[in-house]
């Protein structure tokens, strides 16, 4: 009786199992798909480039410890949270064409306060929200 190799007996594989490197692969997704969520911080962005302050707007905006303010023709007024979507709908109301209303939050603010505020504008009539953020400190060269 002869002995037969493996090889001999069922062929050399030439080819690589590829099996625990998609177990790896997939397990590596399934905790970056878990992880990525919560390093969310939370903050609010920066901007690369600032709104040119020469065209008159209604800009809404949040301080630190979540006071609503409205700014627009008449000054600078403060809101209560109750009254800001009445206030809000009676300023949609007095702009003809231009319906935008921008949103300028501190970085500390809330973004309860802030998902409020969208909320407000989205009951009073504003479809489009702009952003206003500060530029960032210029690098030293």
């Amino acid at each position: 009786m002869k002995r037969t190799s493996v090889v001999e007996q069922f062929g050399v594989a030439s080819e690589i199992n590829v099996t625990p490197m998609i177990d790896v692969m997939l397990v590596l997704l399934i905790i970056f798909m878990v992880v990525t969520p919560t390093l969310a911080v939370g903050t609010l962005p920066r901007a690369r480039a600032a709104l040119p302050a020469a065209e008159e707007r209604v800009t809404l905006g949040i301080d630190r410890a979540g006071q609503f303010f409205l700014e627009g023709g008449k000054g600078s007024e403060i809101l209560a949270p109750v009254r800001l979507s009445a206030r809000l709908a009676a300023e949609h109301a007095r702009r003809d064409g231009d319906h935008v209303l921008y949103l300028k939050a501190d970085q500390a603010a809330s973004y309860a306060h802030v998902l409020t505020a969208i909320g407000a504008a989205r009951d009073a009539g504003f479809r489009t929200v702009g952003m206003i953020t500060e530029l960032p400190p210029r690098e030293k060269s």
